[in-house]
C-alpha cells in the first residue's frame, strides 16, 4: 500500500478514536457524522499489506469493536428504558379505567 493509503488509515483511526469519544458522551449523532467521513478514508481493496498497515488496521478494528459493544449497551437502555414505558402506560390505563 502507498504512504496515501497509510495516511487515509491514520485518519480513519483518528475519526474512529473521536466516534468512541462522541458515543461515551451520547451523542450518536456525531458518531454517524464521523463514520460517514471514515468510510470514505477507508480502501475498497487492501492489496499487500505491510507490519505498520496491519497494526493500524489491528487498531482500527479494535477501537470499532469497542464502539459497536457502546452501541449495544446504548441500545439494551433504550430496550429496557421502553419496555418500562410499555408497563407503565398499560398500569395508568388500568388505574383511569378502574377509577370509573
Amino acid at each position: 500500500m502507498t504512504d496515501a493509503v497509510f495516511n487515509a488509515l491514520q485518519q480513519a483511526l483518528a475519526l474512529t478514536v473521536e466516534m468512541l469519544d462522541a458515543a461515551a458522551h451520547g451523542d450518536w449523532a456525531v458518531v454517524s457524522e464521523l463514520d460517514a467521513r471514515r468510510q470514505a478514508l477507508l480502501p475498497a481493496e487492501t492489496g499487500a499489506l505491510s507490519q505498520q498497515h496491519h497494526e493500524t488496521l489491528q487498531a482500527l478494528h479494535t477501537h470499532n469493536q469497542a464502539l459497536l459493544a457502546r452501541a449495544e449497551q446504548v441500545r439494551e437502555q433504550v430496550e429496557q428504558q421502553l419496555s418500562q414505558h410499555q408497563y407503565n402506560h398499560r398500569a395508568l390505563q388500568t388505574y383511569v379505567t378502574s377509577a370509573r
